[in-house]
């Protein structure tokens, strides 16, 4: 398995029920991506301290799906739209169904930490695989991935939310408008399914 995510921060005067009528519309596309876990199309609008941003989550089964992505048509229509992003990736310390794994997810989180030389790795996978298992018994959880990246040493906790999470929650709290999920619950939230 491998996640994997490439974001783009739009303009404050960004029009984003463009993106919230287009993602429900074009999500089923990707239903078939050859190697798919899953994939949440995650939209936040600008806080005070964050812009507005469009940062599409994936989980591959296999990495050669995510490879084939990145140089296929459909990405090459991302770049055309918005630029070519940088595409991070992360491997699984965690990947844990919640509660509400039967449900479809409306909202997610994303809590990243870049980490200092003087991590001890073996004590944070540790300390990840746990946070990930309580966070996964947590009413309202869909799912939860927990995971690191190598290149730049951060790690990254991705919950997925049957509803919006409880107040205090780590990270960024983002809409989930689509989620292509070939082998489990999918669903377009202005489809209400």
């Amino acid at each position: 398995m491998l996640a994997m995510q490439y974001g783009f921060d739009l303009p404050d005067d960004f029009d984003m029920h463009t993106l919230r009528r287009r993602i429900p519309e074009i999500g089923s596309r990707f239903d078939a991506l050859p190697d798919l876990h899953l994939k949440a199309f995650l939209l936040a609008d600008r806080t005070a301290t964050a812009p507005n941003r469009y940062a599409p989550f994936y989980l591959w089964d296999d990495p050669a799906g995510a490879a084939g992505f990145v140089t296929s048509p459909d990405f090459a229509a991302v770049q055309a739209r918005y630029g070519r992003p940088v595409v991070h990736g992360w491997n699984p310390l965690a990947h844990l169904q919640g509660p509400a794994a039967g449900q479809v997810p409306r909202f997610a989180t994303q809590y990243f930490e870049d980490l200092p030389d003087t991590t001890d790795l073996v004590q944070r996978a540790a300390d990840e695989r746990g946070a990930a298992a309580e966070l996964a018994s947590a009413p309202g959880v869909h799912s939860v991935f927990a995971g690191l990246d190598a290149q730049g040493w951060q790690v990254n906790r991705t919950v997925l939310w049957q509803g919006p999470p409880p107040a205090g929650t780590a990270g960024r709290v983002f809409e989930l408008l689509y989620l292509s999920a070939p082998r489990g619950v999918r669903s377009s939230a202005a489809a209400g399914a």
